[in-house]
């Protein structure tokens, strides 16, 4: 089939790289259609063996509900995926800050990554007219960590090498590096070494 090749995928997504001015350190193979916007004088960075997968032909362990979707918004929004990343119907938002995530890390279906709540949190009738961009912050997942399925990585997110993120965790603050983090809000329960 085409989208398990991955050709079709890849050259779409170098023209819309090379489209919106985004920086490809080595070969990117894409498994169906990626969602790629890169706001006015962003960056998005991406290294070497990077594999996004947007099709259940290719990834049958679960559904993906949507195809890989990387965005950044404003002129000191920054993203950067390392070296052998592998992502899996993940939703990567910058909307002010950097989100980097390290070379090695797996990312599971269905995981969603931001640096922003979007809006402010208080007063209630406040939200839809304020952005609230002073609250937004740098999200940093280390080398080797694998998360899970439906996780949700929330601004001002650190998550140390080697880590696992239990399926369907909300990650906010810092995880250590080398244990298993799950729940809501995602806390260490087991240590790797």
């Amino acid at each position: 089939m085409k989208y398990q090749s991955g050709v079709w995928g890849s050259i779409l997504f170098y023209t819309k790289a090379k489209l919106y001015g985004v920086l490809c350190n080595g070969k990117v193979v894409c498994y169906g259609k990626v969602d790629l916007i890169r706001g006015p004088f962003s960056e998005i960075v991406f290294g070497n063996n990077v594999v996004l997968i947007s099709s259940s032909y290719r990834a049958t362990s679960t559904s993906i509900f949507a195809p890989v979707k990387i965005q950044t918004f404003s002129r000191t929004a920054y993203i950067r995926i390392e070296n052998d990343v592998s992502l899996n119907g993940t939703s990567i938002v910058a909307r002010t800050k950097k989100v980097i995530i390290g070379a090695g890390t797996i990312v599971a279906p269905n995981v969603s990554i931001m640096d922003s709540d979007f809006h402010a949190l208080w007063p209630p009738e406040n939200r839809p007219m304020n952005p609230a961009f002073e609250n937004d912050m740098d999200v940093i997942i280390g080398e080797n960590v694998w998360i899970g399925t439906r996780s949700v990585i929330l601004k001002g997110t650190i998550i140390g090498d080697n880590s696992i993120i239990g399926a369907g965790s909300v990650v906010t603050g810092s995880i250590p590096k080398n244990v298993v983090a799950a729940g809501n809000p995602a806390k260490v329960i087991k240590e790797l070494v």
